[in-house]
């Protein structure tokens, strides 16, 4: 059987592990940045999903002013008085709510 590492392999990982921690050691900021994870890569790509996240929040505030059967699309708008009484009439059906 044989093995997924071969020895070229596993010498070549230890030789860039120990290239990086060599380099990290020379730079104590860079260590201590890396391992708390604020890094500016880290840092950079945390604000991006944080301004992504602000954007899905404020769509879904938007949507929530509006009641469901009326929307902001002009061409749909002659669908709004339809859509109003079949969602209303959901509430006078009696299977509606068991």
């Amino acid at each position: 059987m044989s093995s997924w590492f071969t020895s070229t392999t596993l010498s070549d990982l230890k030789h860039r592990v120990q290239s990086s921690v060599s380099n990290l050691a020379n730079d104590p900021d860079l260590l201590l940045s890396k391992l708390t994870l604020t890094s500016p890569e880290l840092s950079a790509e945390r604000d991006k999903i944080d301004l992504e996240e602000k954007r899905k929040e404020q769509v879904k505030d938007s949507l929530a002013e509006i009641l469901p059967w009326e929307t902001r699309d002009r061409e749909l708008e002659i669908l709004v008085e339809e859509c109003k009484e079949v969602i209303l009439g959901l509430s006078s059906e009696e299977g509606t709510f068991t």
